[in-house]
């Protein structure tokens, strides 16, 4: 019987795998979001999961030997000697959520409120605290506010830089 199972690739290398066991008849889904790309200036298909993909396939069947042996795949995971199967109703939900997510414009800034308080990770500005305010730009720029000599000063900075503060 047939099974999602989670795969592990090396990095970077998701799309690659899915393509050659595609080509193998195996069924395979690889969760994509739009991420907007700095250096390509648009947005592009990214892998939801770094280094993870699924495949449907039976751990019992000759496919399933040769899926441990796909350039770029690193392993099929396992939890306690046991392959990982995954319900279909998760694979189900996750398509619905990134679908849903796609329509809805989904952004990175999303993940910081206007007014909540943050911490810059990296930088010259590293190890402070500051106040989100907005995303700036499409590229990963955002605008937080300092309190710098008792008053909030805007900045502009990468929003990979910021941290929530618990």
């Amino acid at each position: 019987m047939q099974h999602w199972l989670t795969l592990y690739t090396k990095p970077r290398m998701e799309r690659q795998v899915s393509e050659i066991l595609t080509g193998r008849g195996i069924e395979t889904y690889l969760p994509l979001i739009y991420k907007y790309s700095k250096h390509r200036r648009r947005k592009e298909p990214s892998p939801f999961f770094q280094c993870y993909l699924f495949a449907r396939a039976d751990p019992n069947s000759p496919a399933y030997l040769s899926l441990r042996w796909t350039p770029g795949l690193r392993s099929i995971v396992r939890f306690g000697g046991n392959v990982a199967r995954v319900p279909d109703e998760v694979i189900t939900r996750i398509k619905e959520r990134l679908a849903q997510l796609e329509q809805d414009g989904y952004s990175e800034s999303d993940r910081f409120k206007h007014g909540e308080r943050v911490r810059i990770e990296v930088g010259p500005l590293e190890g402070l605290e500051a106040v989100f305010d907005r995303a700036v730009s499409a590229a990963g720029r955002v605008r937080i506010l300092l309190d710098i000599l008792g008053r909030l000063t805007a900045c502009e900075i990468e929003l990979d830089w910021l941290e929530k503060v618990r």
